[in-house]
């Protein structure tokens, strides 16, 4: 008979959000909301296993309060929950560690923490299924855990599923060598059907949809947590049938997003193009950096202060919103009569070399001069 997975991984519940101070509380109760939805996703699709590859937890120190709700909201799902430490909440075998405390809060036989090099048997069914786990000890490691797995007895009719956490060479960057780094070959030969692995925040395969078996699955974060990530939250639900055939989808458990904007603007139309381009967005759920440079007359600029006012706005515009802007005063006519008598000297004076130079560029180094204290 088929079995059915929902995958995740790198999920760092009790992250901070510092960096996106006016959210930072909604978005802490949307990571476990986000969670939430993967088992609600997975009760939905009727999954055997819900696998988390790593790092369900951004640090290895125990906070009971937020591991007691996550344990309220793993326990939600109907079937088993497989769970491997990651680096950032690797394993400590000491009587008041994180993982100690989770084991024993737990339906051990329903949560299960696979903190040891050894399989684990399970059947769903008729069929058997075969966990080979390779969760973290320590923070950071030159090398994989994966190892072990190779010198493995695998019975042919089981279905053998690895479960590791660490880069893929190739896949996420890592120039130190200090992430449990693993090559693709070194996957394969393991033997087992495929591999679901923590770590890289970002999705693979990258396609939405998957119908073959691509080796291994990373189940990315399930929602963004920094600036730098441009991609969505993700998690797989992936099914196997009795011949071992593969099929697999993303799913989305969170809609929250970073948009980061770099635009140079001139003109009204910059400012229409940058309206554009956030009027896609939901504001409920997407923080904006805008990072603004270029040149705008008065009335352009007082446009573009009452659009970033709008945006800023905590009841109707962005959950997080920031901006750094490095715009000149575009010097035009009305910006001279605007500063100067008609018939001084330097109204005379800057109207003339405006009339000589109709980008401004010199009449704008003219007027910033004459300002100089």
């Amino acid at each position: 008979m088929s079995i059915k997975i929902i995958h995740t991984a790198d999920n760092h519940i009790g992250i901070s959000y510092n960096t996106v101070s006016q959210a930072k509380s909604d978005l802490v109760k949307e990571r476990l909301d986000a969670l939430k939805r993967i088992v609600d996703e997975g009760n939905k699709e009727n999954a055997n296993y819900l696998v988390i590859a790593g790092d369900l937890f951004d640090v290895a120190k125990l906070n009971q309060k937020r591991t007691s709700e996550v344990i309220k909201v793993l326990d939600a799902f109907k079937e088993k929950v497989v769970i491997i430490p990651g680096n950032h909440d690797f394993y400590i075998d000491e009587k008041d560690s994180l993982w100690n405390y989770f084991k024993k809060n737990v339906n051990a036989e329903k949560i299960l923490v696979l903190d040891n090099y050894e399989v684990y048997v399970d059947t769903i069914g008729d069929q058997e299924v075969r966990f080979y786990p390779a969760g973290c000890r320590t923070l950071h490691s030159d090398q994989h855990m994966i190892g072990w797995v190779s010198n493995i007895e695998k019975p042919v009719e089981a279905i053998h599923i690895g479960i590791a956490h660490g880069n893929v060479v190739g896949l996420g960057r890592d120039e130190d060598g200090k992430y449990f780094n693993m090559h693709e070959d070194e996957l394969k030969v393991a033997g087992v059907d495929f591999w679901l692995l923590g770590h890289i925040h970002v999705a693979y395969p990258t396609l939405s949809v998957v119908s073959h078996n691509p080796g291994y699955f990373m189940s990315g974060t399930h929602m963004p947590d920094s600036w730098k990530s441009t991609n969505v939250g993700n998690a797989w639900i992936i099914e196997v049938d009795e011949n071992k055939a593969i099929k697999a989808r993303q799913f989305q458990p969170s809609p929250f997003s970073y948009k980061v904007i770099e635009k140079n603007l001139q003109s009204t139309v910059d400012i229409d193009s940058l309206k554009s381009q956030l009027a896609v967005c939901n504001k409920k759920n997407t923080a904006v950096r805008l990072n603004l440079n270029g040149r705008l007359a008065d009335h352009e600029l007082q446009a573009l202060d009452d659009f970033i006012k709008e945006c800023a706005d905590r009841t109707s515009g962005f959950i997080h919103f920031e901006i750094n802007k490095f715009i000149k005063r575009k010097i035009d006519i009305h910006a001279i009569n605007n500063e100067f008598v008609a018939g001084s000297l330097p109204h005379i004076l800057l109207t003339e070399l405006l009339n000589e130079d109709p980008d401004g560029l010199s009449t704008q180094k003219a007027f910033e001069a004459i300002f100089i204290k």
